[in-house]
């Protein structure tokens, strides 16, 4: 309680002061667009050498640092506090989704390179539907991990979500409809950035996986019938399968970081 109160009241001063200084003159809504190796960025700030100002509404009022700090009490302080743990929390399930995603393609990656190497024989093509059998089982259990990371995900962007829509009224209404522009343009501009980020991997999965499985449907074609290359056909099967499962996994992990953005910025419309 004491470490809390102590944080609490260190925020509190270093908001003072940061508002304080934001507030000494007049308020410019000054928003610069600039290009970094092909990568577009907005900012309140010159970001580069040939940033690009983009021209926007003179603001009207200023609200001074007085009205500011009396409307920031204990609640708002413990709020900004917890969406600051939630947004660390979230990315520590984030990077943990991407480490178990690495796993799993090293995983099957491996089993695949068994598989291929079998000999044509009975003996080999048993040996490959045990490996694929393999590959599915690796999949799935690589998938439930990384779904519980995902619900982890959702628990607490909801609990963010609560939390902002509960902030005290009177610091929001201390924010001018220019200045809450600004914000919320250059927010969009990130997200937008994001969501094509995560819809060209899923554009990339998506087309490994048919060339994976075009592959594989080529193996069963090629197959003369008899009982050995019979075995072999389950075995092809089974790792379409697990092929599936596998990229069905990881193209759930970026539309769903789609689907929380795309929420995002409906909200910001």
């Amino acid at each position: 309680m004491i470490n809390r109160q102590y944080h609490s009241e260190i925020l509190k001063i270093a908001l003072s002061c940061l508002i304080t200084l934001c507030y000494v003159g007049p308020l410019h809504a000054n928003v610069y667009k600039c290009e970094n190796k092909g990568v577009v960025e907005f900012s309140q700030f010159p970001c580069g050498e040939n940033a690009e100002f983009i021209v926007v509404k003179e603001q009207k009022s200023v609200p001074t640092p007085k009205v500011i700090l009396e409307a920031t009490g204990e609640s708002d302080i413990d709020s900004y506090i917890r969406l600051k743990q939630i947004d660390a929390q979230i990315q520590q399930h984030q990077d943990k989704i991407d480490t178990l995603s690495v796993k799993m393609n090293k995983i099957i990656a491996a089993l695949v390179n068994q598989s291929d190497a079998q000999l044509n024989n009975l003996s080999g093509a048993k040996k490959d539907i045990a490996i694929a059998n393999q590959m599915t089982n690796a999949s799935q259990r690589f998938t439930v991990l990384i779904e519980r990371e995902q619900h982890d995900i959702d628990r607490l962007v909801s609990e963010k979500k609560h939390l902002k829509e509960n902030q005290n009224s009177d610091v929001k209404s201390t924010q001018t409809p220019q200045s809450k522009g600004i914000d919320s343009f250059i927010r969009l501009q990130t997200i937008k950035r994001e969501m094509q980020r995560h819809q060209a991997k899923i554009n990339t999965y998506q087309i490994n996986m048919n060339q994976q499985i075009s592959a594989l449907e080529d193996e069963v074609s090629e197959q003369p019938t008899n009982i050995t290359d019979a075995t072999y056909d389950d075995s092809l099967s089974r790792r379409m399968e697990a092929v599936t499962s596998k990229y069905h996994t990881l193209i759930d992990v970026e539309q769903r970081q789609i689907d929380r953005l795309h929420s995002e910025m409906i909200s910001l419309q």
